[in-house]
């Protein structure tokens, strides 16, 4: 059963909302006066996959949303009739998460408390989609990480991340605010070699809890240039690797080099018997 409105205006008085404006009945909305989540390019680029690869219909699969800050992509997710786990490290992004949890509790909804670097196939099981938006960049390893992603999706990754200038000339035109970047470095796992550059999150002894906008469990991450983050993510087990541009044209130039940015759609391929 809903929250009534009093109940909801009292846990959102309690909380900052700074990402995602979720309508949660006539009168309250999470995010006053900021443009309404399910309007969201992102996701409406994420619904036209599930279009293509589930023809539209996700209902009953099993869908994971890595690093779910506000919930929104999650809900949105399981109101067309998903299976949704959500996980969050922040006590504060998670207290949202138990609000819209709370609140539609008419779907099937779920949040776990937890660093994403935890998520294992072991501890979470298998999913038909795992979401990683905005979390990627946020990860000290995330070639390794992508491999133990790898083993949680039985059909389909979308990555949302940055990705590290590949040369001087980029590096001179990227944006001042991510532009705290080391000199390109390569790292090796299982055999491979990967570039990418160091990127400072907060000052080693800095509690990462309040930093809602950075990584949770390392000072600085490890950002790959993009030619190293598609090669990782095909090593993760993925047949097919594709860019998916059909919602940020309008801003290419910019995510490419002055903001580099990038949403990635990877596949496995289901093998029919012989």
């Amino acid at each position: 059963m809903p929250l009534n409105t009093e109940t909801l205006k009292k846990r959102l008085a309690a909380q900052k909302w700074t990402s995602h404006n979720i309508r949660l009945n006539e009168e309250i909305t999470t995010w006053p006066e900021h443009y309404d989540f399910f309007q969201d390019g992102r996701l409406k680029a994420i619904e036209r996959v599930f279009q293509l690869v589930f023809d539209g219909d996700i209902s009953g699969r099993r869908i994971a949303d890595l690093g779910a800050l506000e919930g929104g992509f999650a809900l949105a997710c399981a109101m067309r009739g998903a299976e949704v786990t959500g996980v969050e490290a922040r006590k504060a992004n998670f207290e949202k998460l138990l609000l819209l949890q709370d609140h539609f509790d008419d779907l099937r909804l779920d949040f776990a408390l937890a660093d994403v670097k935890d998520f294992t196939v072991e501890r979470f099981g298998e999913f038909e989609a795992v979401l990683a938006l905005g979390i990627l960049y946020h990860l000290d390893n995330p070639v390794q990480w992508l491999r133990q992603i790898g083993k949680t999706s039985k059909r389909l990754l979308i990555v949302d991340t940055h990705f590290a200038p590949s040369d001087d000339l980029s590096f001179q035109q990227i944006d001042p605010r991510i532009g705290a970047l080391s000199e390109i470095e390569t790292v090796e796992f299982a055999g491979a070699t990967y570039s990418g550059r160091w990127f400072k999150e907060f000052e080693p002894a800095t509690d990462p809890e309040p930093q809602l906008w950075a990584s949770f469990s390392n000072w600085r991450s490890f950002w790959l240039v993009k030619e190293s983050l598609v090669r990782a993510i095909r090593d993760a087990g993925f047949d097919l690797v594709f860019e998916q541009h059909d919602y940020s044209m309008d801003s290419y130039h910019r995510l490419s080099v002055q903001f580099p940015r990038i949403l990635i759609v990877a596949a496995k391929v289901e093998k029919k018997p012989a």
